[in-house]
């Protein structure tokens, strides 16, 4: 998918993000997402690689600040890739 027709479909409504060189469709897991539906809604149509390494937190401002942001277990690796939808084209 071209950063042109993922921009097309994020306009028309369609909850994707990037990982990697992969484009995710998060409409069905927002719900599920065991960090909250504001950590995916707030993150929609961005590259969250930073976020699911554990670069960055969007929860800075709920307790205690961790040393480093949250770090996704290899389980949550294989959720990302079952919500792949295509291979994004960044050239």
């Amino acid at each position: 998918m071209t950063l042109h027709e993922f921009e097309e479909r994020l306009r028309s409504g369609e909850k994707l993000m990037i990982l990697d060189d992969l484009v995710l469709d998060v409409s069905e897991f927002a719900k599920y997402h065991p960090g909250g539906r504001f950590v995916i809604d707030h993150t929609v149509g961005t590259d969250i690689a930073k976020f699911f390494y554990g670069g960055y937190c969007l929860e800075d401002n709920l307790g205690p600040k961790p040393s480093f942001g949250w770090r996704h277990s290899n389980y949550a690796r294989m959720i990302a890739n079952d919500l792949a939808i295509a291979q994004f084209d960044c050239t």
